[in-house]
């Protein structure tokens, strides 16, 4: 079960030192909670007095999965659908549309082969600093809503009426703009020129997904810690690192539990890594190509973990922490970043 939020599944793809990742994953988080402050699953969302004008839509031909492995690297160049990559997240896209303001509304219908899907937008051409908005429906009902560009992985899709090897609808209407300085936002008109649209993209397993050619060269070293991460502030932080001949091997420790504000995870080869807090698996980071990237995970504090899995560890008992990777080939670290650590935790 993934509950991060759609920032978290966003293309977190930036090459750098590992604090320079860790660090801008950070402040990508905080620009996406300004940008998607009204981002959220399930909504009430009113659009009065726009007109809406329906789309060509593409199906991409060969939705339903191959019976022979897929190839072991990804095409060079990537295959580009209606301005997505053919593969991305550890999904293909299966359909895929888009449209041109003063349009606001594409839709386009699939016949899904798994319930394992992945939604991507994207907006271009609104202006600097301005997001576009929408809401995207499928079958009638609310998938998602918010500022433009990125990826949502539902989490339950046949609660939306989807259901295999049957027609789903999805429509995508955009409903406005922001323009965003600092903190604040004020409402423009999008831009005739602006260009919108969405792809739908079954999962696929990992072993058959065409990953890209392994670079050149030995991995880039990690830090120890995030160079964002100063002693005074992370000294109670509990790092987890790959073992240096195998970064395949899960590794597990004792210690003494203090209240997470986050778990932040730097890896820079394709591979899963499971995170379990006493045996309960909490997140999975994934990464799907040779880039270093950052994933993260809320922590405990304000009790989410309780409702979401059963876990309410309590400050100073011990708690087994265990990082199973999958399919990893090299180096990665866990960082537990207690709540103290952040301003305001």
């Amino acid at each position: 079960m993934n509950l991060i939020d759609l920032r978290q599944v966003l293309d977190d793809r930036s090459v750098g030192s590992p604090g320079q990742v860790a660090n801008q994953g950070r402040l990508r988080g905080v620009r996406t909670k300004v940008l998607a402050r009204r981002r959220r699953r399930i909504a009430t969302w009113t659009t009065a007095g726009v007109a809406a004008v329906v789309v060509a839509a593409a199906v991409v031909p060969g939705g339903r999965p191959d019976a022979t492995p897929a190839p072991a690297v990804t095409p060079s160049p990537p295959r580009m659908i209606e301005g997505f990559p053919e593969y991305a997240q550890g999904a293909r896209v299966v359909a895929a549309t888009s449209g041109v303001a003063p349009e606001v509304r594409v839709e386009v219908t699939m016949v899904p082969t798994t319930l394992d899907l992945v939604v991507f937008t994207r907006c271009d051409g609104a202006g600097e600093n301005v997001a576009i908005e929408q809401e995207l429906r499928v079958n009638g009902r609310l998938l998602t809503e918010g500022t433009c560009a990125g990826s949502v992985r539902p989490d339950d899709v046949a609660g939306l009426g989807v259901v295999v090897g049957e027609p789903a609808t999805f429509v995508m209407t955009t409903t406005g703009a922001q323009r965003y300085a600092e903190s604040s936002a004020v409402a423009v008109p999008i831009p005739d020129g602006a260009t919108f649209g969405f792809a739908v993209g079954e999962r696929m397993p990992f072993e058959r997904y065409p990953l890209p050619p392994r670079p050149s060269g030995a991995p880039t070293p990690l830090d120890r810690v995030p160079r964002n991460c100063a002693p005074t502030d992370c000294a109670d932080a509990v790092v987890l690192r790959s073992d240096p001949a195998d970064p395949n091997l899960p590794i597990r420790r004792s210690v003494r539990w203090r209240t997470l504000a986050q778990i932040d995870m730097v890896a820079q080869t394709p591979g899963l890594l499971h995170v379990r807090v006493d045996g309960v698996e909490v997140t999975t980071g994934e990464w799907w190509d040779y880039a270093m990237a950052g994933n993260g995970m809320y922590g405990d504090k304000d009790q989410g973990w309780k409702a979401a899995f059963g876990l309410d560890p309590r400050p100073g008992e011990q708690v087994t922490v265990e990082i199973v990777p999958e399919h990893v080939t090299g180096p990665w670290r866990v960082v537990l970043v207690p709540a103290q650590a952040v301003p305001g935790g």
